[in-house]
């Protein structure tokens, strides 16, 4: 398996609790890992403590982006609240199915108590996740996945983050308005979360005075996602708006002051980082949808433990998604959705004796 660092990250449990016990309104969808029902909500509390020390094994597509490193910081500091091990991979990137394949596979040939698994594919992974559910049960975290094998998913539908960055420009540019020119960069192709978004972002500005004129795929790296943007602002000189994953967008705002294009092209993110939430405070960016990160690595957790001790509250759940914007970034709760900006990548968990 590959891991990140050279030399793992091991943290000892923590005296504070940052999601231990706490309760929050979350969406859930019946029958689960289907986002084709609306959802409904329930009140859902964090355990306190787990009734044994629990071995997790967490795989991630990558650690690349704050996002990511968001969600890790919830799994780890959930597992050192409840008191469980956990131990994570990272597979390199969404290209990287192979590797993710055999990380899951050597995971259930490990001897875990559960595997948390952020897909890289919402559908080729499949085959190895309904093996690997006969030796350890296997719980989606944030990316959707395939119903076959998963016993629990913590994760949102990010068609509806789709929706919310395109709710934007529906509500900027209405219909009758002068057309506004778009670069629309959702992320990896093959991602499952970025068809979703995708999806949904093209749905919610159906109708609006938008002009999409590139559409640019790619992996998340900052260095891939600052040609992409390079290239749009080559080759549509006139465009008015970047709009797609928080990569792009926040290697976008400093390519725009290089390029003395700050006021003229502006910025709409699909998802949430800290650089998003710097550049909504500093009206760079003009909103940014989060589904935070950061909880729904605390959820996962959550699940694994309570399924594995009988205490289920339900098979599906994720946070409500709401638009961060000049309205409300000085009061939505920031660590549910970042990490502390004094949090590194995390691969160990051992509970303190």
């Amino acid at each position: 398996m590959k891991i990140l660092a050279s030399t793992s990250i091991i943290c000892m449990a923590l005296s504070t609790s940052a999601f231990a016990d706490q309760t929050w309104t979350l969406n859930t969808w019946e029958p689960p890992y289907d986002f084709s029902n609306a959802p409904s909500t329930i009140e859902y509390t964090a355990l306190d403590k787990a009734s044994k020390d629990w071995n997790l094994c967490v795989i991630f597509p990558h650690l690349k982006d704050p996002y990511w490193v968001a969600t890790n910081y919830g799994v780890v500091k959930h597992a050192e609240d409840l008191g469980v091990s956990l131990t994570l991979y990272e597979s390199g990137g969404y290209p990287n199915l192979d590797e993710q394949i055999a990380q899951v596979k050597a995971c259930a040939d490990g001897g875990y108590d559960a595997i948390l698994l952020g897909t890289v594919s919402y559908d080729k992974m499949t085959p190895a996740v309904v093996a690997a559910a006969g030796s350890a049960p296997v719980f989606a975290t944030v990316n959707q996945i395939q119903a076959e094998g998963v016993s629990g998913m913590a994760a949102v539908n990010w068609v509806d983050m789709g929706r919310a960055a395109g709710r934007f420009f529906k509500e900027n540019h209405p219909s009758g308005s002068q057309a506004v020119k778009v670069a629309w960069l959702p992320g990896p192709e093959s991602a499952g979360w970025v068809q979703f978004t995708d999806t949904g972002f093209r749905e919610a500005i159906d109708g609006a005075a938008v002009d999409i004129v590139a559409v640019k795929y790619g992996d998340t790296g900052k260095d891939h996602q600052a040609n992409l943007v390079q290239d749009v602002l080559d080759e549509f000189p006139d465009v008015d708006y970047i709009a797609g994953n928080a990569v792009a967008i926040e290697v976008a705002m400093s390519i725009l002051r290089q390029r003395k294009l700050q006021d003229e092209v502006k910025l709409v993110a699909d998802y949430f980082t800290p650089a998003m939430l710097r550049g909504v405070k500093r009206g760079i960016i003009a909103s940014a949808p989060t589904d935070s990160a950061a909880l729904q690595g605390v959820l996962s957790v959550d699940q694994a433990v309570r399924f594995l001790e009988d205490k289920v509250i339900a098979d599906h759940v994720g946070p409500i998604i709401f638009n961060v914007d000049a309205d409300n970034v000085a009061t939505f709760p920031i660590d549910e959705s970042l990490a502390p900006g004094d949090f590194q990548p995390t691969f160990e968990v051992k509970p303190s004796s």
